[in-house]
């Protein structure tokens, strides 16, 4: 198993043709970005924003396939939103499945970081499909992927604290004790947005583990 770092300048982002959404987070003051599913061409992401963007700013966006205002925070607004970048092959739809966990991106003014994790020859597919649409990942370092010593470790603190709730209300218990929708009344979230945590969380533990 190997690890890559790569970035994506903010001129790529353009390529990939999602720079309207990149742009209204950054304008709303993006305070955090969780990505909770990769799915090759696109992506399901958690962003805390200091403010809400203007109504109807991400309806008029084609490319984003779902969002919800999860939440407000004290300073923050918490969305959930589902997209497909227009202008990657579709292609990357079944190479990412062979990849391991999230992308764990990080956004910042100039762009963004990711980290790809999985077999040589699929972290390599991932960069050529990525080239062969205009595209060029700055691959900043590669090497062997240990994983956490801790299987918890590869979690988030959010899907952790999801999790440890589900497993203490007997979420897990055969049959269930309590529903996603009263996990998510214990935690102050989105009914979805903890099934999403919790879908996450054990595909990364199960990732770890098997």
């Amino acid at each position: 198993m190997r690890e890559a770092e790569v970035s994506i300048a903010d001129a790529d982002i353009r390529e990939m043709g999602i720079e309207e959404l990149f742009s209204l987070t950054q304008a709303a003051g993006l305070l955090d970005l969780e990505e909770l599913a990769c799915r090759g061409k696109g992506a399901v992401i958690q962003v805390e924003l200091r403010t809400r963007p203007r109504e109807g700013a991400l309806d008029e966006l084609e490319y984003v396939d779902e969002w919800n205002h999860v939440t407000q925070r004290e300073g923050a607004h918490v969305y959930v939103i589902s997209f497909t970048a227009p202008n990657l092959p579709q292609r990357l739809e079944s190479t990412a499945e062979d990849l391991l966990g999230t992308c764990d991106p990080e956004i910042d003014e100039r762009g963004a970081t990711m980290s790809l994790v999985g077999p040589h020859e699929v972290i390599s597919g991932q960069l050529a499909e990525y080239e062969a649409a205009g595209i060029s990942p700055d691959l900043q370092r590669i090497g062997g992927y240990e994983g956490p010593e801790d299987p918890l470790d590869e979690l988030t603190d959010r899907q952790r604290e999801v999790i440890e709730r589900a497993w203490e209300m007997g979420y897990y218990e055969v049959p269930k004790e309590v529903s996603a929708d009263e996990i998510a009344a214990a935690l102050d979230l989105d009914a979805s947005t903890v099934t999403e945590h919790l879908q996450r969380a054990e595909r990364n533990l199960l990732g770890q583990l098997l």
